[in-house]
């Protein structure tokens, strides 16, 4: 009697560590995800792929803008958020795939397709090392996102186990338009 009760006090306090385990192991998206570096806005950040410095964030209700020799106009019922940034690869050619804004509650938001066609856009254009390339991140997001927002971006639309930035945008210091004429206001 006193082997049995032994026994099942064994395989219980086995079961009990096991779901213990399986409770406090982090999932394969958590242990083969991005390689999270930090950087905030107006310092440069590097990783071992490239580099990226923020230079600005522009809010505006209203962007206007040349795509193919025509005017376009784009409202939002939030807000565009244009990220003004300088980026460099570090060691090869590379395009930066994977960019977004984790707003303050933890959405990802993706670039904008509303303004595809836009030739100072950065994402999509090739960066050579040592060569500085200037150009706009843009995002249409609802404005309480804003404080705390991150620009998160990677050289692969979803990394894994690689670098990705994550940069954290200073809302108070941001130039805050009704109408925002890209190509025409200086940014």
């Amino acid at each position: 009697m006193k082997q049995a009760a032994a026994t099942v006090a064994i395989v219980l306090a086995g079961v009990a560590i096991l779901a213990l385990l399986h409770w406090t192991t982090p999932g394969y998206a958590v242990l083969t995800g991005p390689i999270e570096i930090a950087g905030r806005q107006e310092a440069p950040a590097e990783t071992a792929e490239f580099s990226l410095k923020v230079d600005k964030l522009i809010l505006s209700e209203l962007l206007v803008f040349q795509r193919y020799g025509k005017k376009v106009e784009r409202g939002t019922g939030g807000i565009w958020a244009v990220i003004t940034a300088d980026a460099s690869a570090t060691h090869r050619t590379l395009l930066l795939a994977g960019v977004a804004l984790r707003g303050a509650s933890g959405r990802i938001y993706m670039q904008s397709p509303r303004v595809d066609g836009l030739s100072q856009l950065l994402s999509g254009k090739e960066l050579q090392p040592g060569l500085q390339q200037r150009g706009l991140f843009v995002f249409e997001l609802p404005a309480d996102e804003l404080p705390g927002a991150e620009l998160v971006v990677s050289r692969e639309a979803f990394p894994r186990l690689t670098s990705q930035l994550a940069m954290s945008l200073n809302e108070g210091s941001a130039i805050r338009r009704t109408v925002l004429e890209i190509g025409r206001d200086p940014l």
